[in-house]
């Protein structure tokens, strides 16, 4: 289970830290795809292999979404110290520059550019009244 929110700096070859307690539970290889909110989603292999089996399962009306996220996804080696190297084309996706946010999400790792992600959070706070009431049922 992926949880918290680490700031990074990329390297000059667009390669990012994952958090140790993020590694040891992805190993060595993860899957790298477009997020759904202008980010990149970093998977486990075998939790991949899931979406991927929901993907192929969609009707065909839904082609477009399995597209969205089959088309970017790849194949990752972290490096020794590490590290994922976030492919240029999820780097313009998301809009990460120097600085990242790596954020767990449960059953995967978002990787946000720090002005996404600020803005992001500012949108959620403003809504966060509204949230509340409506999700007052969860008990969070």
């Amino acid at each position: 289970m992926f949880r918290g929110e680490h700031h990074y700096s990329l390297d000059d070859k667009g390669r990012v830290v994952l958090p140790s307690k993020f590694r040891r539970a992805l190993g060595d290889t993860v899957v790298v795809t477009r997020g759904l909110d202008e980010c990149v989603a970093v998977y486990a292999p075998a939790e991949w292999a899931k979406n991927e089996k929901k993907l192929r399962a969609l009707p065909v009306s839904r082609r477009d979404f399995a597209r969205f996220m089959l088309s970017s996804a790849e194949d990752i080696e972290l490096d020794k110290q590490g590290r994922v190297s976030i492919p240029q084309h999820l780097r313009e996706y998301a809009k990460i520059d120097r600085e990242a946010v790596v954020v767990g999400m449960g059953n995967r790792l978002e990787i946000w550019g720090l002005a996404n992600w600020k803005r992001y959070i500012a949108e959620v706070q403003a809504k966060a009244p509204a949230l509340a009431s409506e999700l007052e049922d969860l008990s969070i």
